[in-house]
């Protein structure tokens, strides 16, 4: 299976952030199609978004922005993107991709075509 797109990334994010308060200058999109999160797969996504979280409560934790909402802001998902990093990386995603191409270039070669077996015909005499 390959990693998600730019767009799947989005709506990923989206819909694993449905039910967590983000700032209003978030913005998801720009989040899952930027340099930062090429590689991530859906995992990686979550890993990220559970990350920008925990930063928010570190930073209450330790006396910051206590008269604020708790709410992720874009530079909890800075913090983030420094500590998650993609799990398959861009020499594994290459291999998995010319293993796909092989594969898929296989599946079109010496196929069976349908009608040309006995078995199909009618003939099935030994």
């Amino acid at each position: 299976m390959p990693l998600p797109t730019p767009d799947d990334r989005a709506s990923i994010l989206k819909a694993l952030s449905a039910g967590v308060k983000l700032a209003a200058e978030v913005k998801i999109d720009i989040i899952a199609k930027c340099d930062r999160a090429d590689g991530f797969s859906g995992a990686d996504c979550a890993a990220l978004l559970r990350e920008a979280g925990l930063a928010v409560l570190r930073d209450r934790s330790l006396g910051h922005d206590n008269d604020k909402p708790l709410e992720i802001c874009p530079r909890h998902f800075d913090y983030a993107f420094d500590h998650v990093l993609p799990s398959v990386s861009k020499a594994d995603q290459k291999k998995y991709d010319r293993m796909r191409d092989r594969m898929a270039r296989a599946r079109t070669r010496g196929g069976v075509s349908k009608g040309n077996s006995s078995e199909t015909e009618g003939d099935n005499k030994p």
